[in-house]
């Protein structure tokens, strides 16, 4: 497959994610006698962010962090194709690039 076919197919699986979030799902025990809750973190605007999740709406945020952790593969595979496909435009054109040589002016050697 060509790259940049490969680009356009990135594309379009990105499009069709429609849930995403950021973080790490945790189960936090709350002592002797209650069940353990779920807390939801990540790091936003250089501050550690926590939220309770409801048991109920857990696996709702489990899809949104599989939504997120695919975007961030199909993003990084994106950016492998396009620096290739720069790297290699980029060589194409220093291949193409012939040095012209400057005009001189000799006079003629003195006899």
């Amino acid at each position: 497959m060509k790259p940049e076919q490969r680009r356009q197919e990135i594309l379009q699986e990105i499009n069709t994610i429609t849930r995403m979030e950021r973080g790490k799902l945790c189960l936090q025990p709350r002592g002797p006698g209650h069940p353990p809750f779920h807390k939801l973190q990540c790091w936003h605007q250089g501050r550690n962010q926590t939220r309770y999740v409801p048991a109920e709406a857990v696996p709702s945020v489990q899809e949104a962090l599989a939504g997120h952790a695919r975007f961030q593969r199909l993003a990084e595979e994106f950016v492998d194709l396009t620096v290739t496909q720069t790297r290699a435009s980029d060589a194409e054109c220093k291949k193409n690039f012939k040095k012209s040589k400057p005009s001189v002016t000799r006079k003629p050697k003195p006899s």
